[in-house]
């Protein structure tokens, strides 16, 4: 499904590398890693001029750490994120190159994450040169990532968070979104990041992975043949996953997918694999599932169903529970 509303790129990637910056680096750029002390980086808030006396731009995230070993040194690392291709982006990385310079007086590490819809023809440039015709006076050089020309199978086992949500602006066939998307869950709830990062990098990748109707209804039934081991894991960061999309249709009045508000609700098919997936749910934490306890969620409207999702979780006996589905 394709939503109406406009995606804020820059800050989506802002907010998921400024959460794990170490994540990202030991990701893409392990050599970078390796250099770097990155406990407790410290996050620049940077207005910088890239064109004097015309307007201000701010970089996207300038990062401040330092170099391991002895003779430790403070440097900057700024990561320019670029989601659409324009003219001119080598020349404007140098001139925040330039003006962190002039400002911060440190040694910086420019990146530029490439986060295009499409493979370009043409690979993005990592320099930006001044030449004259009796030489060369510039020679500036960035790290660049290109994420659609990276495959989302390869970072699949990374245990990296970054790389899982990153999966979603990486290059995948279309019929590969939904085992995608139950990959990315399944390994997301085993890494056990905590449910506010659990939440932006679920949001990260279920904004850019936006599935339709039917690839949501696929979804719910694959969920629902976890084995016990793995639906426990999975399923806070899949109530949190379905609550973030109902919460959206509402606001937005989408009329298909997954975040279909309630007010319309779900499918028929989407509701069935909400059951399944909350059945076997009941069965992992406790054993067995009541005969009446079954025909009971088969009645239950879709919200009711993830009302119990909720519950499920914190409930410590089957009795507790069966009244929470009796209230």
């Amino acid at each position: 499904m394709h939503s109406r509303r406009e995606i804020d790129h820059d800050g989506l990637f802002k907010h998921l590398l400024s959460q794990f910056p170490a994540d990202f680096l030991q990701a893409f750029f392990p050599k970078i890693y390796q250099h770097l002390e990155l406990q407790k980086p410290e996050f620049l808030q940077q207005e910088l001029i890239v064109k004097p006396g015309y307007r201000k731009k701010r970089a996207d995230l300038v990062i401040k750490a330092s170099t391991k070993g002895e003779n430790k040194e403070a440097v900057l690392i700024h990561i320019e994120i670029q989601v659409a291709k324009r003219e001119g982006f080598a020349k404007r990385m140098f001139k925040y190159f330039a003006s962190l310079i002039l400002k911060e007086d440190l040694p910086v590490i420019p990146i530029a994450v490439f986060a295009a819809d499409h493979v370009s023809q043409k690979e993005e440039p990592t320099c930006y040169s001044v030449t004259f015709p009796f030489g060369k006076v510039l020679n500036y050089h960035f790290f660049k990532v290109e994420l659609k020309r990276l495959f989302w199978r390869d970072y699949l086992d990374s245990k990296n968070p970054v790389a899982l949500a990153l999966m979603s602006k990486m290059s995948y066939a279309k019929d590969e979104r939904v085992p995608m998307t139950l990959e990315f869950l399944k390994r997301i709830a085993k890494i056990g990041l905590g449910f506010e990062k659990e939440r932006i990098v679920a949001s990260f990748f279920e904004t850019y992975v936006n599935l339709t109707e039917n690839e949501q209804r696929q979804l719910d039934e694959e969920l629902a043949k976890l084995d016990d081991k793995e639906v426990e894991a999975v399923q806070q960061l899949m109530t949190s996953w379905e609550r973030r999309g109902y919460e959206r249709g509402m606001t937005e009045g989408l009329s298909e997918g997954m975040a279909q508000g309630l007010s319309q609700g779900l499918s028929q098919g989407e509701r069935q694999g909400q059951i399944k997936l909350l059945l076997h749910q009941v069965k992992a934490r406790f054993g067995s599932i009541p005969p009446e306890l079954e025909n009971k969620f088969r009645s239950m409207p879709s919200e009711k169903l993830l009302f119990l999702s909720t519950k499920l979780l914190h409930a410590s006996t089957l009795e507790e529970f069966k009244q929470a589905c009796l209230s």
